[in-house]
C-alpha cells in the first residue's frame, strides 16, 4: 500500500519501521531537511534510534514538503506530536484517503482530539490508533496490543492492513472518544506518579490504583455513550505502561518537578515532549475538584500551584477519594 507517514520523532521511526517490514511504499514527510538527507543518504534517523537502519527500497520520498507525500497516498498515518498537528496540517488541503490517527492528546490548546479535527477538516475515513505503545519496544519488535478506534469496520481492516505483524496487534473498539481520552489523560496523571517516585513502589501502586479509579470515573461523566472494556490493553493498560514504565517521558517529568524544577525549567530538563503537559493547557478550566487528583496536577502545570507542592497535594487528594 502507498502510505503517507507525516511525522519523524520516535513514534514516526518505529512505526516506518513497522511499514517497512510491511513492505509498504512510504511517503514520509519529517520536518527538518537533515533528517531527510541522513534517512536517504545512509537510511538513518540522525538523533533518533540513530543506529537503527530503514531499508531504502521501500521509502519512496522523504520530504519537508507536506504535498509531496499527501499526493501518491492511499492511505495516511499521522505520528506527530499533537501540537504540531495544526500547524502542520492546517494550511493544506487533506486528500479524502483512510486516514489514522497515532497521535496521542490535544491538539495545542484547542482542545480538539485527533478524531474531532478530522471531522472539522470533513475527513469522511479515519480511525485513532492508541495503547501501551512505546516506540522503543516498538522498534525492537516487542509484542505490543493497541486499540484501533472507528466507528467503520473497513477501516479497521485497512489498519490491519497496514499495522498488523506477528509482535504488533490491533484490537478493535468503536469507542473512539474514550479511547483518545485516555491517551490524552493518562500522561497527566503519570506526571503525577512520577512526582512521588521517590517515595517507593508501595505508595505509587496505592495512588495509581486510586487514579485508575478516577479516570474511569471521569469516562463515565464526559462520555457516557459509550461502554469502554476499562480494564483491557487501550485502557487501563496504556495507563499503567505510561505510569511505570522506564520509557515514560511524562513520569520523568513528574520526576523533575517533584524536584522543585518549574514545569518550564523541567521541560528544558527533559529536552522531549511531555504530551500531559500540554494537555493540561488545554484542560485547565475543565476539571474542576470533582477530580482531585487530575485537578491538583493541572493546577500545578498550568501554574496555579508551585510545583514544590505536588507531592504533597497528590496525597492529600488521595485522601478525598
Amino acid at each position: 500500500m502507498r502510505v503517507a507517514l507525516i511525522g519523524a520523532g520516535s513514534w514516526g521511526c518505529a512505526i516506518a519501521d513497522l511499514f517497512c517490514q510491511k513492505s509498504h511504499r512510504i511517503y514520509w514527510w519529517v520536518h527538518k531537511p537533515e533528517i531527510a538527507e541522513s534517512l536517504r543518504r545512509y537510511g538513518r534517523h540522525p538523533f533518533i534510534f540513530p543506529e537503527h537502519t530503514f531499508p531504502e527500497n521501500y521509502i519512496e520520498i522523504l520530504s519537508c514538503e507536506l504535498e509531496e507525500v499527501l499526493l501518491p497516498a492511499e492511505a495516511v498515518v499521522l505520528a506527530l506530536p499533537s501540537r504540531y498537528v495544526i500547524p502542520v496540517l492546517e494550511a493544506h488541503t487533506l486528500p479524502d484517503v483512510p486516514w489514522i490517527s497515532c497521535t496521542k492528546g490535544l491538539l495545542s490548546e484547542s482542545g480538539l482530539r485527533p478524531s474531532l479535527y478530522f471531522r472539522q477538516r470533513h475527513l469522511t475515513h479515519f480511525a485513532v490508533l492508541s495503547g501501551p505503545s512505546h516506540a522503543e519496544e516498538v522498534i525492537q519488535r516487542r509484542p505490543t496490543w493497541v486499540g484501533l478506534g472507528t466507528s467503520e469496520k473497513e477501516m479497521y481492516e485497512i489498519a490491519r492492513t497496514l499495522f498488523e505483524t506477528s509482535f504488533f496487534r490491533l484490537l478493535y473498539t468503536p469507542a473512539i472518544n474514550s479511547l483518545e481520552w485516555v491517551g490524552t489523560l493518562k500522561n497527566i496523571y503519570a506526571i503525577g506518579i512520577g512526582a512521588l517516585s521517590s517515595l517507593g513502589d508501595n505508595a505509587r501502586a496505592a495512588v495509581a490504583a486510586v487514579m485508575l479509579a478516577e479516570l474511569q470515573e471521569v469516562l463515565a461523566a464526559w462520555v457516557p455513550q459509550e461502554t469502554t472494556p476499562f480494564l483491557s490493553p487501550a485502557w487501563a493498560g496504556d495507563f499503567l505502561v505510561t505510569a511505570f514504565s522506564n520509557h515514560s517521558r511524562n513520569q520523568r517529568f513528574g520526576e523533575y518537578l517533584a524536584q522543585g524544577y518549574t514545569p518550564q525549567t523541567a521541560l528544558a530538563r527533559l529536552g522531549m515532549t511531555a504530551e500531559g503537559y500540554y494537555a493540561a493547557q488545554a484542560l485547565k478550566d475543565r476539571v474542576d475538584p470533582t477530580f482531585p487528583i487530575l485537578y491538583t496536577i493541572i493546577q500545578v502545570l498550568t501554574g496555579s500551584a508551585p510545583s514544590t507542592l505536588l507531592r504533597e497535594k497528590i496525597i492529600k487528594a488521595l485522601g478525598e477519594k
